[in-house]
């Protein structure tokens, strides 16, 4: 079992508005990833929520989807991914990271990392999109790599074990020049807005 997770319990500070539940051509952002996602290759999605929560739940269909509250969603990122890991079903064999703030990854991405990933090598335990030679998201995880996450601090970034296992990453190579496009600001928000809308078209 492959298991997406989204992160989606951030306090959007930058942003001054839930990033989760910004429009992107009607649809909530949230709602246009978790669709992304059920398409995919993935066998299971686990959503984590915690700022703003209730006016999520009421605004997006989660349908087909494992919701899971982290209580400690201040304490950032990294704790949220945590809560993922903690609670996601145990016949997991690799799991993928993607944060609600890269709007403009699309399922096309997902399914190539799963595809690196069933055709791994047996040192091949990290799997990350590249474009022209830079790193994006989502990232996959072989779950050997479960415990070195949940052994991090809330407030410690997943990128140390990234660097930690470099000797152990595959690069996957995709088409979306947007893989490492984030979204902190509403001046981002109308960037990405716009980018969407020129993907759409």
């Amino acid at each position: 079992m492959i298991t997406q997770i989204l992160l989606a319990a951030g306090l959007s500070v930058r942003m001054k508005s839930s990033k989760p539940l910004l429009d992107f051509s009607g649809m909530p952002l949230l709602s246009r990833l978790l669709e992304e996602c059920r398409q995919s290759l993935a066998d299971a999605v686990v959503v984590v929520l915690g700022h703003e929560k209730e006016r999520i739940l009421e605004q997006v269909d989660f349908s087909g989807a494992q919701v899971v509250e982290n209580p400690n969603y201040k304490s950032g990122q990294t704790s949220s991914f945590q809560s993922a890991l903690e609670a996601m079903d145990p016949g997991t064999e690799a799991f993928l990271n993607l944060p609600v703030d890269h709007p403009l990854v699309t399922g096309k991405e997902i399914d190539a990392l799963i595809q690196a990933y069933r055709n791994r090598q047996e040192s091949a335990k990290i799997f990350i999109p590249t474009f022209e030679g830079q790193e994006g998201r989502p990232v996959l995880f072989e779950i050997s790599l479960r415990q070195e996450i949940l052994a991090l601090d809330p407030d410690e970034p997943v990128n140390g074990v990234i660097q930690k296992f470099r000797n152990c990453v595959v690069h996957v190579p995709v088409a979306n020049p947007y893989i490492m496009k984030d979204m902190d600001t509403p001046e981002d928000y109308r960037e990405c807005l716009k980018l969407f809308k020129k993907i759409q078209n």
